[in-house]
């Protein structure tokens, strides 16, 4: 992890709310370059939503998130919103999204046809190669597995070289090899400086994170690795 970084994501006093139901509250929490961190909690605890709105998908009730020291949703609309994911964000959606009239290699190049950015073939089936998926790069999704589909989408999360990974439990079908596999491959990515944030029930996984960061009742509870949490988050997490 990048120390002593100005921080590329800042969350300053970021609530949401689904009608009189509180997700998040009054969140305070930076992220710095390079940084690996896990979001942990009860299903509807909020986890999915926090990755939405970090991601541009979602916006805040209240709040402020700062990208680079922009203000992510009060000065961009949606098309603007739209360049920004585009520019910043690689995100494993949790019910993968691949597009069934596309083959697992069109899939993955998917989102180079908007990027404006050349394509790097080599590194893009260096991945397929090392998620296991390169020898089903002209199957179709109706012709893989549940684990293969999920493996497809973290390749197309990755393909554009974001500054920021958002992950929604990746390795939640997979058995334990292959998530040995892909959390190799996170490490490597973090090395070039791309920015993980993961939610995760995943053991292994946190044990390679930075921090893991709990939330339950709109608050976030920091933890030690492998251990119960350990204090309340009031101020922002460097």
């Amino acid at each position: 992890m990048t120390t002593g970084a100005e921080p590329i994501i800042s969350l300053k006093q970021l609530s949401f709310s689904y009608g009189k139901r509180t997700i998040l509250e009054s969140l305070d929490l930076e992220f710095t370059p390079g940084s690996f961190t896990v979001i942990a909690g009860e299903s509807g605890s909020g986890k999915s939503t926090l990755l939405y709105i970090l991601g541009g998908f979602q916006r805040p009730k209240s709040g402020e998130y700062l990208f680079q020291g922009r203000r992510v949703y009060r000065l961009w609309g949606e098309y603007g919103l739209g360049a920004f994911r585009k520019r910043n964000i690689g995100f494993l959606f949790q019910d993968f999204r691949l597009l069934p009239f596309l083959t697992v290699e069109q899939n993955i190049r998917f989102p180079s046809l908007f990027s404006g950015q050349a394509l790097n073939i080599t590194q893009m089936r260096s991945r397929m190669e090392k998620l296991g998926i390169a020898h089903r790069s002209r199957a179709y999704p109706t012709e893989i597995s549940g684990g293969e589909a999920q493996r497809t989408g973290l390749a197309r999360a990755l393909l554009m070289n974001p500054p920021v990974l958002l992950l929604d439990e990746p390795t939640g079908n997979l058995d334990h090899a292959t998530e040995i596999a892909i959390v190799s491959l996170l490490e490597d990515i973090r090395r070039e400086g791309i920015t993980l944030i993961c939610v995760s029930h995943s053991a292994y996984i946190m044990q390679h994170a930075d921090r893991v960061l709990d939330l339950a009742a709109g608050k976030l509870t920091e933890r030690s690795k492998g251990g119960p949490p350990k204090k309340r988050i009031k101020r922002a997490v460097k």
